[in-house]
């Protein structure tokens, strides 16, 4: 009994004694920084954005994956990107466009305050119009802000007699006098 005793007193004192020696090697490490002693006078926070060590778009590795861009003008509303997007922040509506096989895109809002930038929407993207950009700072003060929106709009009145007009013309120049 007294030997169990010892050996839980003698474990005890084991565990204190490496706990202050562990105490002692970080105030070590740490106490030439507070007191700024030897080469570590100098500052060691660096501001942001520093103009001379700051990453520009060429420093960054060839795979980077930056904020999402989608070139409205190639993407086919297809939905894909909606689909395979694991933290769903696309979101993506689309209409009938100006002839029957053409669509149009009138919403295509990426929440940036959701993305995880996993890249699953890029590889799905089958025309290849949505991609990660070099572009990595995307702050802003307010979460609404974090919305990047690419789509065209509602269709209106307007667009729709214009395409009018245009099967119109359309089918005048393919009948022959």
């Amino acid at each position: 009994m007294k030997e169990s005793v010892f050996s839980a007193i003698a474990l005890y004192v084991q565990s204190v004694f490496r706990g202050a020696w562990s105490i002692a090697g970080s105030c070590k490490t740490a106490l030439p920084y507070l007191i700024r002693w030897g080469d570590l006078k100098k500052e060691v926070t660096e501001g942001y954005p520093d103009p001379i060590s700051s990453k520009t778009a060429d420093d960054l590795p060839t795979r980077s994956r930056g904020l999402l861009f989608n070139d409205i003008d190639r993407c086919t509303g297809c939905r894909e990107c909606e689909t395979a997007c694991p933290s769903r922040c696309i979101r993506v509506e689309s209409e009938p466009g100006s002839d029957q096989a053409k669509v149009w895109v009138s919403v295509f809002d990426i929440d940036f305050s959701r993305c995880i930038f996993c890249g699953l929407c890029v590889e799905a993207c089958q025309p290849g119009s949505l991609v990660h950009t070099k572009q990595y700072e995307g702050a802003a003060y307010a979460v609404p802000d974090l919305v990047a929106s690419f789509g065209r709009g509602q269709i209106t009145e307007e667009h729709r007699n214009k395409w009018a007009m245009m099967r119109k013309l359309g089918e005048s120049d393919g009948v022959a006098p």
